[in-house]
């Protein structure tokens, strides 16, 4: 029972020190390199496969800047997904993107891209506006929740869109779609980190609430 206890934190342990490290968005090689771990290693800590001592756990935690009750746990707080520290992947995103559809030399596809952007930051920003009673909805002129369902619809067929564009183009060659391997690090942070939230995320798609939540 008792290694079964300790199997247990140590894979919660390692969840945590994962989702911290990919919300940060680092590497496993750059926190590998910065705390004098192997990257193997760190991996299977990551994975509750390998327990950390003490001295590789507390400089894991002070390269990350988070409080060591947020990767050791808290009879308090119950850390959940939105805990975790975000880095700056936001714009390294739409850098990312910008550099992969420019390379398309298509005006109509970074229009598409840009329009597809501005949409997601719209329903956002109008879902947060709308929770001050103090702020109006005649600022707009469509009703909030016709809106949402329009985007949704235009979001949804995007990709197929975009996609289909693509290939009938007579003027894009899709094998310019490449980075620079320089930005390979950067491309699986990001990666990760989407990929770490659709993990974790409830069915219902809320992006605050890990599924250990419900």
């Amino acid at each position: 029972m008792a290694a079964d206890n300790n199997q247990h934190y140590m894979k919660e342990v390692g969840e945590r020190l994962r989702g911290v490290r990919i919300l940060k968005g680092i590497t496993q090689k750059q926190a590998a390199d910065a705390t004098g771990i192997t990257q193997p290693f760190l991996s299977a800590i990551e994975r509750g496969q390998r327990s950390a001592c003490t001295a590789q756990l507390i400089a894991l935690i002070r390269y990350y800047k988070v409080p060591y009750d947020m990767i050791f746990g808290s009879e308090e707080k119950d850390y959940s997904l939105h805990d975790f520290p975000s880095g700056e992947s936001s714009e390294i995103c739409i850098e990312l993107l910008s550099q992969l559809v420019g390379k398309s030399r298509s005006e109509a596809l970074v229009t598409g891209t840009d329009n597809c952007l501005k949409l997601v930051v719209y329903t956002i920003f109008r879902t947060i506006y709308r929770e001050n009673p103090r702020n109006s909805d005649k600022l707009f002129s469509r009703d909030y929740y016709e809106a949402l369902k329009l985007v949704e619809n235009i979001l949804i067929a995007a990709p197929n869109n975009i996609a289909r564009f693509i290939r009938s183009s007579h003027s894009i060659n899709a094998e310019n779609f490449e980075l620079p391997p320089e930005k390979n690090p950067e491309l699986r942070s990001f990666i990760n980190e989407c990929e770490y939230m659709l993990d974790n995320c409830t069915y219902r798609r809320n992006i605050f609430l890990p599924k250990t939540d419900l």
